[in-house]
């Protein structure tokens, strides 16, 4: 398996991260001490990919500064889409027409705010038998509820149709798409401008496009403010089970978890009170109630869990 190019999808406007996601690019929201975007470009390299691009749109002036102050954005290749955001399907098009690429090589696709944490070896296996294939898209189980659509699959594995979330049975077991792909860009048709994935880059109703599903997947989302919440939570209470995860191995390798700041009895980073995140550098004495702080701010007392960063917070409700 070749892997030329990787683009990590970064152009999302963030809404779903609240009053913070304006102020804060979603990309740039932390996993303990590295931002996703870091830990996704770390993942990226992890897997072989040659060349690494990331798009920029919505608030991509502050994305791209602070990764030209990291050194883990060394050879990163920024896409800026301007004055509109392209969708996907634009998006991999905007890549594959530049000068260095023009539609040559092997392309995987990654969200930014999503870890389906799958390692080299374990996806080369996956992918062995679909070398000819035009793109081969990544499913996993979900439950409708969680407001994801369905993909129709036949017996062969390959895509039929979608189903919009608000047409799926409640409370079902669904098969959707993880938003990774493996994409052969030699097989794809120019087009410029604004696309949507579907039809412009895995136009299923015209090509064969296989399936891989993710059977007891690793999986780390990050991509609203509560699955934030959850994501951060749920890895210090997996270290207490399990230190050697894989998932947690990397972090600690990334140097995005440090192992020190980590309280197993009260499931609390960086503060001596229980369950309080705390990635301000000065470890937090207060008893806050349950929190994340991103940065040291002021404390305020609520009911609910709440976010911090700096004068801004938000309730997880």
């Amino acid at each position: 398996m070749q892997i030329d190019h990787c683009l990590i999808l970064a152009a999302g406007f963030g809404t779903r991260m609240g009053i913070i996601g304006q102020k804060l690019p979603k990309v740039l929201w932390p996993v303990f001490e590295k931002s996703l975007l870091e830990l996704q470009v770390a993942y990226a390299r992890s897997l072989g990919c040659k060349n690494i691009y990331i798009n920029l749109h919505y608030m991509g002036e502050e994305i791209e500064k602070y990764c030209k102050e990291k050194s883990a954005f060394e050879d990163v290749i920024f896409l800026w889409e301007k004055p509109e955001i392209l969708d996907i399907g634009g998006a991999v098009h905007n890549l594959a027409a530049r000068e260095e690429v023009k539609y040559r090589g092997k392309l995987l696709v990654l969200n930014a705010d999503q870890f389906f944490y799958i390692k080299k070896e374990e996806l080369e296996k996956h992918l062995i038998p679909f070398k000819k294939s035009p793109a081969v898209l990544f499913s996993y189980w979900v439950n409708s509820n969680l407001g994801y659509n369905g993909l129709n699959i036949n017996e062969n594995r390959l895509v039929t149709a979608i189903t919009k979330n608000r047409d799926l049975l409640s409370d079902s077991k669904v098969e959707t798409y993880t938003g990774i792909s493996y994409i052969d860009l030699t097989q794809l048709k120019p087009q410029k401008g604004v696309s949507a994935f579907f039809e412009s880059v895995c136009p299923f109703i015209e090509k064969d496009i296989p399936v891989i599903l993710l059977q007891k997947v690793d999986y780390w989302d990050f991509g609203t403010l509560k699955r934030f919440w959850e994501s951060s939570f749920r890895i210090l209470e997996t270290y207490t089970k399990n230190s050697n995860h894989p998932f947690l191995r990397f972090l600690v390798t990334e140097r995005a978890l440090k192992t020190w700041k980590i309280d197993l009895i009260k499931i609390s980073y960086n503060a001596s009170s229980s369950r309080i995140i705390n990635l301000a550098s000065e470890k937090l004495e207060a008893d806050s109630g349950t929190a994340i702080f991103i940065t040291s701010a002021k404390i305020k007392k609520s009911s609910l869990p709440l976010i911090y960063w700096n004068d801004l917070s938000e309730e997880i409700k």
